[in-house]
C-alpha cells in the first residue's frame, strides 16, 4: 500500500489510491462509515475523484505517527497502556458497525497520535489485500518502547508472547494485557526497623511532612465562591449583633429597668459583643483564605536551623583555610619533561571515534538573539509546540511540528513534516516527508529563520 502526504491551508492529509473497484459492496459500506466519522479511534477520511481515479484522504491534522513520535524518547508504561486501550476501544467500535478487522493497518507508521489530546487513531483501509500480522505489529512496538522503563518492557514482552499464539484473537490479547495492569499503584508505608536504611526512613519522614500534612489543593471556582459567601454571612452576623447591642443601649437610655432587667441586658450585650467579634474575625479569615499550617511553620524552622548551621560550617572552613600557610611548589623539571615525552612517543596511536568528533550545530543568522540547535543526539524534532518537539523555536513562521533531523549511514538528513511555510536547504524548498541530506556549510531556512550548519 502506497501513500503520500498532502497539505492545504488548514489540514494535513495522508492520501491513498483506492482504485476503481465499485463492485465491492463491503468496501463501499466501510467507506461510508469512515466518512461519517462514527467509529471512534479511526482516522476520518473522505473520497475524492481526480482524473477518473478515486483517492482516500485521511485527515491527520495535528497528528504524528507513533514511530516518529517515540523514536527519540521511547514509549513508557502509561503511554503503552493508553495505546493498547485505544486499540481495544477501536476494535470494539468496529464490531458495533459490522466492520471486520482485516482492514486495520497494523503498522506503527500508520498509527497516529493526536498531539493535543494524546489519543491514538488507527488507519482503516477497506481495500487492504495483505494485512500485517499482530505479531509483527507487536515487534514494531518493541522497537519503540523505552527499555529503561521496566513496566513497559514487561507489558511489551507479554504482548509479544501472546501474539505468537495463533488461537488467541487480538481483542482477547488486549483484554488480557489491560486486565493485568488495571488499578492504581499503591504507596506502601516504610516501617523503620534494623534492616531499613536511614535514607529510606528520612525519605518517608519528608514524604509525611511535605505531602500528607501540608498538601495543597487548588480550589475550584465553586469552592472559592462558597468560601467568600461564608465569610460574608459571618460578617453579616457581626452587624446583626452590633444592631442588638445598639437596641439594648437605646432601651437602657430611654427606659427605667429593674435590677434583673439591667443585669440581663448587660449579659446580652457582652455575649453579643464577643460573638460578633469572633464572627468578624472568622469572616475576614475565611474570605482571605490565608492560613499557615503547622507543618509549614515547622519546615521553615528546620530550614532556618539548617541554613544557620551550614553558614557556621562554611565560615569555620573559610577561616581555617585562611589561617593555613600557603606552600608554592613546582613539579617542573627537565627529567620529568623528558620522561613525559618518551611516554607519549612510545604509546600507541589513539583512534578517534564518532563521539570524539565535535557535533555540528545550527546557528541562526537573521535574529537578534542567536538560536543554537546542537545535532549531537539525533533524531530530533523541531517546532514550536512545547512538549511534543525536542527543540522549540518560538516564532510564528514555525509550525507546531515543523521538521525532523535524522542520521543514517549516508549522513545527516532534514525531513520537512508538512510545515506551512516550508523548509529550505541552500535556497531550494525541500519536499515534505522526504530526506534531504545536509552537510557542514549548508544554509538551512525554517520558515523565516535562517541557520548556518557548522
Amino acid at each position: 500500500m502506497e501513500f503520500k502526504f498532502y497539505r492545504d491551508l488548514k489540514h494535513s492529509y495522508m492520501v491513498c489510491n483506492c482504485g476503481n473497484d465499485d463492485s465491492n459492496k463491503d468496501a463501499r459500506y466501510q467507506l461510508k462509515i469512515l466518512e461519517s466519522g462514527r467509529v471512534k479511534r479511526l482516522l476520518k477520511c473522505n473520497v475524492r475523484a481526480i482524473n477518473q481515479e478515486s483517492f482516500l484522504y485521511y485527515d491527520i491534522t495535528s497528528m504524528l505517527n507513533i514511530a516518529d513520535r517515540y523514536s527519540a524518547k521511547g514509549l513508557n508504561k502509561e503511554q503503552l497502556i493508553k495505546l493498547l486501550s485505544d486499540m481495544k476501544e477501536m476494535m470494539e467500535n468496529l464490531s458495533e458497525f459490522l466492520m471486520g478487522e482485516e482492514g486495520i493497518v497494523l503498522d506503527t507508521k500508520n498509527v497516529f497520535i493526536n498531539l493535543s489530546s494524546g489519543e491514538c487513531c488507527f488507519m482503516y483501509y477497506p481495500y487492504l489485500k495483505e494485512q500485517k500480522s499482530f505479531e509483527e505489529f507487536a515487534e514494531q512496538l518493541l522497537d519503540i518502547v523505552d527499555h529503561d522503563d521496566e513496566g513497559a518492557v514487561d507489558i511489551i514482552y507479554d504482548l509479544c508472547d501472546k501474539a505468537h499464539i495463533k488461537e488467541m484473537l487480538i481483542l482477547d490479547i488486549l483484554e488480557d494485557i489491560l486486565g493485568k495492569n488495571e488499578g492504581v499503584r499503591e504507596i506502601k508505608p516504610v516501617i523503620y526497623n534494623k534492616e531499613t536504611t536511614n535514607e529510606d526512613y528520612n525519605a518517608y519522614e519528608n514524604f509525611d511532612i511535605e505531602e500528607q500534612e501540608d498538601e495543597v489543593v487548588e480550589e475550584s471556582r465553586m469552592e472559592r465562591s462558597k468560601r467568600v459567601l461564608s465569610g460574608k454571612v459571618q460578617i453579616l452576623f457581626f452587624f446583626m449583633f452590633i444592631a442588638v447591642i445598639a437596641g439594648i443601649m437605646y432601651v437602657r437610655m430611654n427606659y427605667i429597668l429593674t435590677k434583673e432587667e439591667s443585669l440581663l441586658s448587660i449579659g446580652i450585650m457582652l455575649v453579643s459583643g464577643i460573638t460578633g467579634a469572633v464572627a468578624l474575625i472568622d469572616g475576614i479569615k475565611t474570605m482571605n483564605g490565608h492560613k499557615i499550617s503547622k507543618g509549614d511553620k515547622a519546615l521553615e524552622d528546620v530550614d532556618a536551623e539548617e541554613t544557620y548551621e551550614d553558614y557556621n560550617d562554611y565560615e569555620d572552613e573559610n577561616y581555617e583555610a585562611y589561617k593555613a600557610p600557603v606552600r608554592v611548589t613546582s613539579s617542573f623539571s627537565e627529567k620529568n619533561t623528558h620522561e613525559n615525552q618518551n611516554d607519549c612517543c612510545d604509546g600507541a596511536t589513539i583512534v578517534l571515534t564518532d563521539t570524539d568528533e565535535k557535533a555540528m550545530t545550527l546557528y541562526s543568522t537573521n535574529l537578534d538573539k542567536t538560536i543554537r540547535i546542537c545535532l549531537d543526539k539525533l533524531p530530533i524534532t523541531i517546532g514550536k509546540m512545547q512538549g511534543c518537539v525536542d527543540s522549540i523555536i518560538p516564532d510564528n513562521s514555525i509550525s507546531r511540528m515543523h521538521c525532523r533531523i535524522v542520521k543514517d549511514q549516508n549522513g545527516i538528513a532534514l525531513i520537512d513534516l508538512g510545515s506551512t511555510n516550508g523548509s529550505f536547504v541552500n535556497g531550494l524548498k525541500i519536499a515534505a516527508q522526504k530526506k534531504t541530506y545536509i552537510d557542514e556549510g549548508d544554509e538551512v531556512k525554517l520558515g523565516r529563520i535562517c541557520f548556518d550548519l557548522r
